[in-house]
């Protein structure tokens, strides 16, 4: 089954087709400790697009406080972390193919089989989308061996 795929950039926005798995952590910002940057991560499925989550609507999982848009998000996600949690960690999948860590920014994304991935510029996310099969199983191959030593995740 295919799904509806979006990305967006201030100003942006591109639609297409396309489909993969599980995250097993996430990065923290370093300066907040928040998940992916403080955005809301039920947003992608929700809004369409990126949105900061609010403070006092948070919840703890990963090993990172992850903020809501509203508590309809946050119970969703307390349920179903591993659904709407950024697949690799939010790192971005072309690096992770190429065997490098390298955090996805929370604008620059796609939804690709009911998974939210993050890419650290528009450059990964154009390669990415020339090919998102075999670039999501290559960086599904090396999350295997780096997931678990990338800095700010931690396991669930």
């Amino acid at each position: 089954m295919l799904l509806f795929v979006l990305f967006t950039v201030p100003g942006m926005t591109w639609t297409g087709k396309s489909s993969v798995g599980a995250a097993p952590a996430v990065w923290r910002d370093h300066a907040t400790g928040f998940a992916i940057g403080g955005y809301d991560p039920v947003a992608y499925h929700t809004e369409k697009e990126p949105v900061l989550g609010k403070e006092g609507l948070e919840y703890r999982w990963g090993g990172a406080a992850w903020r809501f848009l509203n508590k309809g998000n946050l119970d969703a996600f307390a349920k179903h972390p591993e659904v709407y949690s950024p697949r690799f960690a939010g790192y971005d999948a072309v690096a992770l193919s190429k065997g490098l860590s390298v955090r996805g920014q929370p604008r620059i994304w796609v939804r690709y089989q009911a998974r939210v991935y993050l890419f650290n510029n528009m450059q990964n996310f154009k390669q990415w989308r020339s090919d998102p099969e075999a670039i999501t199983a290559s960086a599904e191959i090396n999350w295997k061996r780096l997931g678990s030593n990338l800095p700010g995740t931690s396991e669930k």
